[in-house]
């Protein structure tokens, strides 16, 4: 299952199952009314979030346990979408694009329609290697990196191949920055870095703490904000406008710990 939880009160607002087994990853379209949930039992759901907040368009079926006037996800998957043969690993919905993009263990990357549920393409690991996280541009481009060989790979939207790289390190987290045009990636090694979604190469490291950074946030003002192992929380402010605005000039960063 999945749980909707409350920001304003950490309440659980909905629970909703519906996988075979134990979901493994999440994802959610930039406006926040598109949800797709990858599971162990290889298939991947979408969601529909209530427009309004009209209880009579509250579903009839929900749990017992939950009021429904509370409940913001349609309980019933609009499509439920197959082609991989091990767990999903990690997923991108985007309604601009009108896409789904899941990677899995089986070392395949699958494109669906959003709309339809239409299966596109899929484009496979180099070396077969199980695909462990993935981010995507609105631009249209898609790397994906696998803890298998610690490698990374950009293709276009389309298939195509357009660089590869070492990450030099286990990733934990990679992210987009707001404007698409940097990859943010941490991990085992302590640092923050930062890459070209042009090519992959790197424009910029921060050297953090040292410590094995777990998870990473971008936030709109181009800060970025690393939780650690062992609980502290790190925050980068570039001070460089032109790197802000998507140059990849460079400068000084300020870093705090709390």
């Amino acid at each position: 299952s999945f749980q909707i939880i409350s920001l304003s009160d950490g309440r659980i607002v909905q629970s909703i199952r519906q996988h075979k087994d134990v979901v493994s990853c999440v994802a959610v379209s930039s406006d926040g009314s598109v949800i797709a949930t990858g599971s162990y039992d290889t298939t991947i759901m979408i969601w529909h979030a209530f427009r309004g907040r009209s209880n009579d368009k509250r579903s009839k079926n929900a749990s017992n346990d939950l009021s429904t006037k509370d409940h913001v996800i349609i309980e019933n998957p609009s499509h439920i979408l197959c082609g991989h043969d091990d767990i999903i690993t990690c997923l991108f919905v985007s309604k601009e694009l009108d896409i789904v993009i899941s990677g899995s263990k089986d070392g395949t990357c699958i494109f669906h329609t959003l709309r339809e549920g239409t299966y596109v393409r899929s484009i496979r690991h180099p070396s077969g290697a199980g695909l462990s996280k993935l981010v995507a541009s609105q631009h249209g481009r898609i790397v994906f990196y696998s803890d298998s060989d610690l490698s990374l790979h950009m293709y276009s939207i389309n298939g195509k191949h357009i660089a590869s790289s070492e990450s030099n390190g286990r990733l934990n987290c990679m992210e987009l920055s707001c404007c698409g045009e940097f990859m943010v990636c941490a991990g085992d090694h302590g640092q923050i870095v930062l890459r070209s979604m042009d090519s992959l190469g790197v424009v910029w490291r921060y050297d953090g703490s040292g410590k094995t950074i777990t998870s990473l946030a971008v936030t709109p003002e181009e800060c970025f904000l690393a939780g650690t192992k062992d609980g502290s929380l790190i925050v980068f402010s570039i001070e460089n406008p032109l790197l802000r605005k998507g140059g990849i000039q460079r400068n000084k960063v300020k870093s705090s710990v709390g």
